[in-house]
């Protein structure tokens, strides 16, 4: 079994099991309060399940579709208004069936993406004509100051390293370039369900090996050389089963509406976040 290692965020080693599912363990920083699962996947066992992770059949395409487009919409409409170009080069990482490059494609953006599931690669080329790289984007060797824009939708909480994740994407970013990540923040729901929340397995064991906070998030994004953080709630998904379609409309509806009833204050805990960011420059 691997060793537990420290925080990789504030270097403190005390921490508390707060869930557990078989052999996998989720772990709170007593310090900084960083959610980590223990033990992890291998590198290759992740990439090798990611590879398969989206399904073919036309109909489960069209849902994954309708689940996201709210936030495609919103997150195109974010981007514009923080960039003020009215176009410029785009990088999706993680970029799925390519929904997202297609929506900033359509507004003008010359985009790229990054996808290591054949199925959402090949669907992203053929469909739209969008280039898709294959390869992690660690190891594409992209040169410096390439983009204006990099997004990540629901992808930095299954990375190894996000650390390292998240200064490559500034490296390739450039100066004043902007970040906008999508994340889900599920610990204040397994929290609020105690045992229920095992049998609802929230966290996608093993799949999910962080689970990020506003103030964790923030901390990340310091650590890794970004400026002007900004967390807000940024939309909601509608997953195609019933219950939890129902779900995220009212928890992400609530939570937009505190969020614009306290003046941008009021982030509420559980709904899944979007966070934007600037590359020094």
């Amino acid at each position: 079994m691997q060793k537990l290692s420290s925080c990789i965020l504030c270097n403190a080693s005390k921490f508390r099991i707060i869930h557990q599912k078989d052999r996998w363990k989720y772990c709170r920083c007593l310090n900084c309060g960083l959610v980590y699962l223990h033990p992890r996947p291998t590198a290759q066992e992740l990439m090798k399940n990611y590879e398969d992770y989206l399904p073919t059949p036309s109909e489960e395409i069209d849902k994954w579709k309708k689940m996201m487009e709210q936030i495609i919409d919103k997150s195109a409409d974010l981007i514009e208004a923080r960039t003020n170009t009215g176009g410029g080069r785009l990088l999706d990482i993680g970029c799925g069936y390519g929904f997202f490059l297609k929506e900033m494609k359509l507004r003008g953006w010359d985009v790229e993406g990054v996808e290591v599931s054949q199925t959402g690669r090949q669907y992203a080329r053929d469909k739209w004509g969008i280039n898709v790289y294959s390869q992690p984007v660690e190891d594409i060797d992209i040169p410096e100051n390439s983009f204006d824009v990099v997004t990540l939708f629901y992808l930095i909480e299954h990375v190894n390293n996000p650390m390292a994740l998240l200064r490559e994407v500034n490296r390739i970013l450039r100066p004043g370039g902007l970040i906008l990540l999508r994340w889900p923040h599920t610990t204040p729901i397994v929290r609020l369900l105690g045992p229920l929340s095992r049998k609802l397995d929230l966290y996608h064991t093993p799949y999910h090996l962080y689970d990020f906070s506003p103030e964790t998030m923030k901390m990340l994004m310091a650590i890794t050389d970004f400026k002007n953080v900004e967390t807000i709630i940024g939309g909601y998904t509608l997953p195609p089963r019933e219950m939890n379609r129902w779900a995220s409309m009212i928890f992400g509806g609530l939570g937009e509406a505190l969020y614009f009833l306290s003046g941008s204050n009021i982030l509420l805990p559980g709904v899944s976040k979007t966070t934007l960011a600037l590359k020094a420059g």
